[in-house]
């Protein structure tokens, strides 16, 4: 595809004019070319926000766009929180001189933005950016190189503003659901505290609360390659789709086999190359991943199978943003299967309730569970 003709089907996609088959070229277009995404999807965010064109007719293209870029790449696309019940999208109604100007501002901005975006003399490859997301909110965004990620609720995740030649690297603190663009020349790399994962391109979702005692990583499809960080020298494990590997961290030791040996008849000791601390588990085929359990938070759903009512409160704590305390073990221990979608906390502990017999009170963002 020409430059020309891919600016003028954004042009068309930003005035509202874009067939469904020209919607479904650019899309392959921008799939095929994530370089061309991180700037298409500022000048879009920036356009639909609805700023002024030119507030200053001396303004130069170049300090235009460095407008653009601080209003909507910051505010907009690096930060936008997905709340629980979310806004209808207010899009402008374009004509007459607005489609023209969508033309003049995909041709001139689309050059300029990337000549910006992936110039480091605009910002220094060391720079970083962190995003959190807070309890009770979710999080979107796009990394330089186009790949996608969700944050969950009270969750963070560190990036640099531009990868190397060499290397993608992002930290975690929480939950994300990664849809990784591929690169074979640059691996993706995700630091937990206690594993990190490398990956060329895939879906995958990690999810690495501090306070858990279990760090859960979630293959969607693609390949991944799993380490511990405290014993790099032991075998890497390789996710295939479908599977499921559960980091114990209080039982993370290395146990010691006997094997024998290739030059004595006799046996020597050798480290054992699988840490028991790491569990793997096939998924139940079939099941859609906006209601799979590992998944379904990127949906909007809150998704629990069989979990007690102490396993789930945590969840429930970052989902409704809320602290929840028990004064009854019992009840802590009963266990919950269902979904939660559109509730708020009181709707939530009342659908729990038809199922089992408790007492709650809420005050604030407080819940006290007791028994009935």
């Amino acid at each position: 595809m020409s430059n020309q003709h891919f600016y003028s089907l954004f042009a068309k996609k930003l005035a509202g004019e874009a067939s469904p088959e020209e919607l479904s070229e650019l899309d392959a277009y921008l799939q095929a070319h994530p370089e061309e995404q991180y700037v298409q999807e500022i000048v879009t965010n920036w356009w639909e926000s609805g700023v002024a064109m030119s507030p200053e007719a001396e303004e130069s293209e170049d300090a235009r766009f460095e407008r653009i870029l601080h209003q909507s790449a910051i505010n907009q696309f690096q930060t936008e929180e997905i709340i629980q019940s979310q806004k209808p999208v207010h899009k402008m109604n374009f004509s007459g001189w607005k489609k023209w100007m969508a033309a003049a501002v995909v041709a001139g901005l689309l050059f300029i933005g990337a000549r910006y975006v992936f110039s480091s003399s605009v910002v220094t490859a060391d720079t970083e950016n962190e995003i959190v997301a807070k309890r009770g909110t979710k999080s979107r965004l796009l990394l330089p190189d186009g790949t996608q990620v969700w944050l969950n609720a009270e969750s963070r995740i560190t990036y640099a503003d531009f990868f190397n030649d060499s290397l993608r690297e992002v930290r975690l603190e929480g939950e994300a659901y990664f849809d990784v663009v591929k690169d074979a020349r640059r691996p993706f790399i995700v630091h937990t505290s206690g594993i990190r994962i490398r990956v060329l391109g895939t879906a995958f979702n990690v999810k690495s609360y501090p306070q858990d005692p279990t760090i859960e990583a979630t293959l969607v499809r693609g390949l991944i390659e799993v380490e511990k960080i405290n014993q790099p020298q032991s075998s890497r494990i390789m996710l295939k789709p479908n599977e499921k590997l559960v980091y114990n961290k209080n039982l993370d030791h290395v146990v010691k086999t006997t094997e024998p040996s290739l030059e004595k008849n006799n046996s020597v000791q050798q480290p054992e190359v699988k840490p028991e601390s790491i569990s793997i588990s096939t998924l139940a085929k079939g099941i859609a991943d906006s209601i799979r359990v590992e998944t379904s938070w990127v949906y909007g759903k809150l998704v629990f199978d069989g979990e007690t009512f102490r396993e789930l409160a945590p969840r429930m704590e970052r989902w409704f943003n809320v602290k929840i305390g028990f004064r009854n073990e019992k009840v802590a221990g009963y266990r919950f299967t269902g979904v939660f979608e559109h509730e708020n906390i009181e709707e939530a502990l009342q659908a729990l309730q038809l199922t089992a017999s408790f007492s709650s009170t809420v005050k604030g963002n407080e819940v006290w569970i007791d028994k009935k």
